[in-house]
């Protein structure tokens, strides 16, 4: 059954490079595929498909359901099938039409994520990047340790000053400020995370408890409650055509960067930026001297593609999905091919 289906798809070209409107599926494509734990909907996507953010037109998704996708769970299977001589794909045992999300909440966070939920959680739960400082210097504040110590480790005590709630506050402290390359306006201003303190009592001089120590936990360090997050689950899409911008910054500071890094890019919110957007990452087009006093431009090359996952007002952080070659700060990013 499976080699029919596929021949069939080769023959309606299904499988050389993607127009607008057709769909390129891999040789490979499984007819039949059973999800397993520690799945992504990127990984199954690119089990289908030579490009992986074109998931919502293998599932027929509308605008919305973009947003808000089919749920997948490990142990269920999945059926490639045709419609209208075009493939898509089901659930085994649900009719070949077009699907609605489905929602068990009993079993959330049993679905698998989009992208590896490990290596972007950090970024999601944390304060990352400020608009302004118009707040910072009246959040709360660690101002002193026992023992007159600086620098606070697990377990230690801490004072604070400003809290007006009792749980776990997240230490943090300014970082750099990022500025957009092209026009040098400021996009943001990073912080740094120290870790995490628990109130044991809360006053006017609020005693704390240090718990999670990330890089270091400083007196001085600014103070915010932690709150509840959840990896949204969304479907990835390809950046529209006029959306283009650069990679701004890795976290670190890393020079080289590759698969699985998380990246700052200089578009956002305000710029049409969406949680899901995928974009092609572009290494600037280089100049070589062919002959004396005469040099030629060699053509842009695609090294990488990055998905975003957390938009701010004028920046985004995005994951490196895969690079051909390493990814360096300042190289373009586009509608990916």
């Amino acid at each position: 059954m499976f080699k029919p289906i596929i021949s069939l798809l080769l023959a309606l070209g299904l499988s050389a490079p993607a127009c607008a409107d057709t769909l390129a599926l891999r040789e490979d494509a499984p007819q039949r595929y059973v999800v397993k734990k520690g799945d992504t909907l990127w990984d199954i996507s690119a089990r289908y498909l030579k490009s992986p953010w074109r998931w919502p037109q293998l599932w027929r998704l509308n605008r919305e359901e973009i947003k808000n996708p089919h749920l997948i769970y490990p142990g269920e299977t999945l059926v490639l099938d045709m419609i209208d001589g075009e493939p898509v794909l089901r659930r085994e045992g649900s009719r070949v039409v077009k699907l609605s999300p489905q929602i068990r909440p009993q079993q959330l966070d049993a679905a698998i994520s989009t992208i590896p939920a490990k290596m972007i959680e950090p970024f999601l739960k944390r304060p990352l990047l400020l608009d302004d400082l118009s707040g910072y210097d009246s959040a709360p504040r660690i101002i002193a340790g026992q023992d007159n110590r600086v620098i606070l480790s697990t377990t230690d005590v801490a004072y604070g000053q400003g809290l007006d709630a009792g749980g776990t506050w997240q230490a943090y402290r300014l970082g750099r400020t990022i500025s957009d390359p092209d026009t040098k306006e400021v996009l943001g201003h990073e912080v740094t995370y120290g870790g995490e303190l628990t109130v044991s009592k809360l006053d006017t001089i609020s005693t704390l408890k240090v718990g999670k120590v990330a890089e270091e936990i400083l007196v001085g360090d600014r103070l915010m409650k932690t709150s509840q997050f959840t990896v949204m689950q969304y479907a990835p899409h390809q950046a529209p055509a006029t959306l283009e911008g650069r990679v701004v910054s890795a976290y670190n500071g890393v020079n080289e960067i590759g698969q699985n890094y998380n990246v700052m890019i200089n578009r956002g919110l305000r710029d049409g930026v969406e949680i899901g957007h995928v974009f092609g990452i572009y290494r600037a087009p280089r100049t070589v001297e062919i002959a004396p006093k005469q040099q030629a431009v060699l053509p842009t090359q695609q090294v990488g593609r990055l998905i975003v996952y957390r938009v701010f007002n004028k920046a985004s952080y995005a994951l490196v999905m895969d690079a051909s070659q390493p990814v360096i700060v300042g190289d373009r990013i586009a509608q990916p091919e």
